[in-house]
């Protein structure tokens, strides 16, 4: 199959950037998924417990395509204009300096953009994690033609957007769990319950006679209400 049209768009700021034209091989790409989870070493257990932590991030892993050739032979549209992008620089060089800014950092967001891929009915929202140009036809004057870009994103969505989406249908009630530093068990009562004054639960599924001094990296046993 024949290269197709993508774009790549910095989604980070109001008005929206015009999008950066990219050709792209539909034959392959990569989107890799995963959960995070904590071993909890409990006592005379055979294997440790695993507590859900959090999700990971999506990872899209694809190859860009930039030519240059067409503009060289001269006449017909730039991929930019076919695109709908409006580059001042439709260059392969240009279109490069533009790509690069979503691995740089922003003097106003203090940080690398977010941007919108795009390609047929596929749309992947990230931050680029990897960036690596690798030049393949040059004219006589040295300057860059052809130009592979392979990019890695991970996936990035606002925190109130995954708090609405998540709909959960019940409070968290996690049977087991391990202090961490500077916790007590009235902070994880008022964490699990709502209500810290219900430390006095835990110390008793737990057999804690010393609340104040139970030591971090304990496992304990948390009951529902």
């Amino acid at each position: 199959m024949g290269l197709e049209h993508a774009t790549l768009t910095n989604v980070s700021k109001l008005p929206q950037a015009d999008p950066i034209a990219v050709q792209f091989n539909p034959t392959e790409y990569g989107i890799d998924r995963g959960s995070s989870y904590a071993e909890l070493q409990v006592p005379g257990l055979r294997t440790p417990l695993l507590q859900f932590v959090r999700g990971e991030a999506q990872t899209l892993t694809l190859e860009l395509f930039l030519d240059g050739t067409d503009k060289r032979a001269g006449g017909g549209l730039s991929l930019s204009s076919l695109m709908g992008g409006s580059s001042p620089d439709d260059s392969v060089e240009g279109r490069l300096k533009d790509l690069r800014q979503f691995v740089q950092i922003d003097p106003e967001l203090h940080a690398p953009p977010v941007c919108l891929f795009q390609w047929r009915q596929v749309t992947f929202h990230g931050v680029v994690t990897s960036f690596k140009e690798k030049y393949t036809l040059f004219d006589e004057s040295g300057k860059v033609l052809r130009a592979r870009v392979t990019l890695s994103l991970k996936s990035y969505e606002a925190v109130e957007v995954q708090l609405r989406e998540m709909k959960l249908k019940s409070p968290d009630r996690t049977r087991v769990r391990v202090l961490r530093e500077g916790e007590t068990l009235a902070s994880i009562s008022a964490e699990v319950y709502g209500d810290p004054r219900l430390w006095r639960v835990l110390a008793e599924a737990n057999g804690v006679d010393r609340p104040r001094f139970v030591p971090a990296g304990t496992p304990l046993y948390v009951p529902s209400l």
